[in-house]
C-alpha cells in the first residue's frame, strides 16, 4: 500500500480503526526521502507526531522491509499500545479489561450466534 504523503498515511490509519501496520518503504516514500538514514528516520518520527500519529517501534528501523505499527495518538488503540509497552498495575487492569472480562464474553456470545 503506497501513500503519496504522510497526510494520506494518516487518513488510512484513521480509516483502519486508528492503527495500521506498514513497511518502512511506504513510510519513507510518503515522507519523500530516498534513504532511511538516522536523520531521515528521526524527521519521519517528528513529522508523524506532528500529524497526531505515534509508531512502534519507538526507534524507526533502517530497513525498508521492516514493518512498523502506526496509530492515532489519543485513540483507544494508542491507549492499549501504551498499556502493553509501559508496565504498571493500572495498565495491567486495562489489558485485562480489553482481553477478558465482560467484553470478551460478549464477543464470544456474538461469535456463537453468528457462526
Amino acid at each position: 500500500m503506497a501513500f503519496s504523503s504522510l497526510e494520506e498515511l494518516r487518513e488510512q490509519v484513521e480509516a483502519s480503526g486508528n492503527v495500521l501496520t506498514v513497511p518502512m518503504l511506504d513510510v519513507r516514500d510518503a515522507y519523500g526521502a530516498g534513504r532511511l538514514g538516522i536523520h531521515v528516520r528521526n524527521n519521519i518520527s517528528k513529522a508523524l507526531q506532528g500529524l497526531g500519529l505515534g509508531h512502534y517501534p519507538e526507534v524507526l528501523p533502517d530497513s525498508q522491509v521492516a514493518q512498523i505499527r502506526v496509530y492515532k495518538l489519543g485513540s483507544p488503540a494508542a491507549d492499549f499500545i501504551d498499556a502493553v509497552l509501559n508496565p504498571s498495575t493500572d495498565h495491567d487492569e486495562a489489558i485485562r479489561e480489553a482481553t477478558g472480562g465482560e467484553t470478551a464474553t460478549v464477543l464470544e456470545q456474538i461469535r456463537e450466534l453468528v457462526c
